[in-house]
């Protein structure tokens, strides 16, 4: 369940500086779609953990075949910021007290690299000891 969070996180929730591509921008509509932590590989697999960032500002957030999170987002410069409620079946092992109830969680990632049909975002913040670089594929 490590992966799930980080996977969210690492759409919503980043702290370095950001090194855009040349052929595409950061913006809503390059986000909208569905986009596979599991490359592009994932886009065809109902197992595979993904983020879907719709036109009306709402997110799902999901692995094995479950949605595992849903919330808003929007864009504040770098950042993809996120207000998320995690369901109650998702139990990590840094929250054991959180397995029966929802859970919310405010994420706001930094993008630090774009390119046509990929997106790196890092997870973690500059007072966190471990940062993490996640790339995610968009799916067709």
């Amino acid at each position: 369940m490590h992966s799930i969070r980080l996977a969210l996180m690492a759409l919503l929730a980043l702290q370095t500086s950001a090194s855009f591509g040349e052929d595409v921008a950061v913006s809503a509509d390059y986000l909208h779609g569905t986009w596979s932590l599991e490359g592009k590989e994932g886009c065809g697999s109902s197992d595979a953990r993904y983020v879907l960032f719709r036109k009306n500002g709402t997110l799902e957030v999901g692995a094995n075949g479950q949605i595992q999170r849903v919330g808003f987002w929007r864009i504040v410069n770098d950042a993809i910021v996120a207000n998320t409620l995690m369901a109650p079946n998702v139990t990590e092992d840094y929250h054991p007290f959180f397995r029966d109830s929802y859970r919310y969680e405010y994420v706001a990632p930094r993008v630090v690299h774009t390119e046509p049909g990929a997106l790196t975002v890092v997870i973690g913040s500059d007072l966190e000891k471990n940062k993490e670089q996640v790339t995610l594929t968009r799916c067709p």
